[in-house]
């Protein structure tokens, strides 16, 4: 046997040995996080840097990260923790939006219900959209349709809650509401932790439309890929980095993709920045997104964000998103 082929048979090996070691650390993740957790109290995450053992980098156990953590125990309540594979943001935003509306549409009030109108329609309607970016139709079909369907069971899952409510005594209204929308939680809850199912495939969805709301308006989100030459060079373009960044699964994202999705459906973000840093030594830094658009040409559409649009409230520490309430 020949060197050549001595050589090509190693790196043969070396390439089933890396795809091993892959796939034993993602089923370690699969089996020790789920895709979202149960809510847990604000008071986990101060737990987290001040007592676990598994926070083992120097900065993560930084009077800063702690000093965060209590603060940000004075101004929330609430955790919900997302599994860390690389598509925490989009899973996170997933499902706050989902959680939001699910909230919204049960207290059928005007406002509210012209929300889910609004977002629903968007999503119905980005098909046809996101196609003329370059994405073919059948590909891409059944993770659209998975988004829709995610969207149906909202809304009938509220319409079952609420005639429920109305063929109830008024004396029991208010508690048979609360249970009922405990269950709708529930529901929603089980629907988007089912492995390689409905979370994976709207979560991808929800690529894509980052992807088209980038490539729909190339001058507003150019610039920030020129920002950053060290991670992306100076030569990058938009369908580049769309086809390297965002349509892959399990690709972390950044700033730029963050506002891409926040402004393609509309929607108001806020992220509390735990990075160690403080402001005025005292503050977690927060950045908004999405409340502010361009009146340029292109996107979806959603560039006039008002008082009733949905606020979504993220966590972000180093390379990982988590929710907040």
């Amino acid at each position: 046997m020949s060197a050549a082929e001595d050589n090509n048979n190693d790196a043969q090996t070396q390439d089933k040995l890396t795809l091993a070691q892959l796939a034993a650390i993602e089923n370690e993740i699969k089996s020790s996080q789920p895709l979202t957790s149960q809510l847990l109290p604000i008071s986990a995450l101060l737990h987290q840097y001040s007592s676990d053992t598994n926070v083992t980098d120097e900065h993560q156990q930084s009077a800063g990260f702690i000093q965060a953590a209590q603060f940000l125990s004075t101004k929330y309540t609430s955790l919900r923790r997302v599994r860390g594979d690389g598509n925490c943001y989009y899973r996170a935003f997933l499902y706050s939006l989902c959680e939001h509306l699910l909230r919204n549409h049960n207290r059928n009030n005007g406002s509210s219900l012209k929300e889910f109108w609004r977002i629903k329609a968007t999503v119905v309607d980005s098909l046809k959209w996101v196609c003329q970016y370059g994405y073919d139709e059948m590909t891409i079909d059944m993770f659209y349709e998975e988004l829709v369907e995610l969207f149906d069971l909202i809304e009938e899952t509220s319409l079952l809650s609420a005639n429920n409510n109305n063929n109830s005594s008024s004396v029991n209204n208010d508690d048979e509401a609360n249970v009922d929308a405990a269950a709708a939680q529930h529901q929603l809850h089980i629907k988007l932790n089912e492995e390689n199912s409905t979370s994976d495939y709207c979560t991808w969805y929800l690529r894509v439309l980052t992807a088209a709301q980038m490539k729909s308006n190339p001058d507003r989100f150019l610039p920030f890929l020129l920002a950053d030459e060290i991670h992306y060079g100076n030569n990058m373009d938009i369908p580049s980095f769309c086809s390297r960044e965002v349509e892959p699964m399990g690709k972390e994202c950044g700033m730029v993709t963050v506002a891409a999705l926040a402004e393609c459906l509309g929607v108001k973000l806020l992220i509390e920045y735990m990075d160690g840093r403080l402001s005025n030594g005292r503050e977690v830094v927060n950045h908004v997104f999405g409340n502010c658009l361009d009146d340029g040409d292109g996107g979806s559409g959603n560039n006039c964000l008002d008082e009733d649009r949905i606020c979504l409230t993220l966590l972000y520490r180093p390379g990982h998103y988590d929710i907040l309430y």
